[in-house]
């Protein structure tokens, strides 16, 4: 081989070597950078100081806040409160009767102000959900909410637990809203301790809807069915957030309803948290 073909061969193989690198790292894929929580989990903690709280999530290396409550602070006393310790706050959660009338309105403003992109529905209580018939209204407010929401450049997003799956007459509320609103009017976060509670596979729906999820939360689950701390349980996240592209999720908020110490929850769960993988 003469000198020529000699160093276009090696430059070949040089760039083979690069591009089966490139997709060996990305069939790897990659860590979360920007791990959130739902500030639900530490309420305790939030309801006593909430200043302290947030630069303690901060501290221990979290990059995102969603909200469930304000406790009385302002929309610039909050961004104020975010920016001094590096966070960000993508969602607020709301219940239902916050989505109507002046209320929306207010929740929409104060988004708004803080820069924040979701209006999230928390839930519905049990009075909320009785029928499909209601759902169906729910469905219609829904669709309000979401125009409402795209006037002011937000998005209206519904947070599922495992009744939405509880079928009526052989259909799952969950899917009814996903088929009659459309994505442009309501996105989903979801929750993937009651997604496991409810006995569904998220792939599933990302296959389904995909885009439609551009915010999970993280909630383990113990062989038992109870709730623990992120990583004590048996939720394969990561063979879950190996299709974070083909759901459009953007954002990962670890959560615990009742954590029996709040600091041990953030600091286990975002430590576990580290060494999942999304592609």
């Amino acid at each position: 081989m003469d000198r020529r073909k000699f160093l276009k061969s090696t430059a070949g193989m040089a760039a083979l070597g690069v591009m089966a690198s490139l997709v060996s790292g990305c069939d790897r894929g990659s860590p979360i950078r920007n791990i959130g929580i739902q500030l639900y989990t530490i309420r305790n903690m939030m309801a006593v100081d909430m200043e302290g709280s947030i630069e303690q999530v901060a501290e221990l290396g979290y990059k995102e806040v969603e909200f469930f409550n304000y406790y009385g602070r302002t929309a610039s006393d909050v961004k104020a409160m975010l920016a001094n310790n590096g966070l960000v706050s993508p969602s607020i959660h709301v219940d239902i009767d916050q989505l109507r009338g002046d209320q929306l309105y207010r929740e929409i403003e104060f988004a708004t102000e803080l820069g924040q992109k979701y209006i999230t529905l928390a839930w519905l209580g049990p009075e909320n959900r009785v029928s499909m018939d209601q759902y169906k209204q729910h469905a219609e407010l829904f669709q309000t909410v979401g125009e409402e929401c795209n006037k002011a450049g937000l998005k209206f997003v519904y947070h599922n637990h495992e009744f939405e799956f509880f079928e009526f007459d052989g259909v799952k509320p969950y899917d009814m809203l996903l088929e009659q609103l459309t994505s442009d009017i309501m996105l989903m976060e979801m929750d993937l301790f009651w997604m496991d509670v409810a006995g569904e596979a998220p792939s599933k729906y990302f296959d389904l809807y995909p885009g439609r999820f551009p915010m999970c939360h993280i909630k383990d689950r113990s062989a038992a069915g109870d709730m623990v701390y992120v990583g004590d349980g048996v939720i394969d996240f990561n063979a879950i957030l190996a299709e974070a592209s083909k759901a459009g999720l953007e954002h990962f908020f670890v959560e615990h309803d009742e954590p029996a110490n709040e600091v041990d929850m953030m600091t286990k769960s975002i430590e576990t948290s580290k060494g999942f993988v999304i592609r």
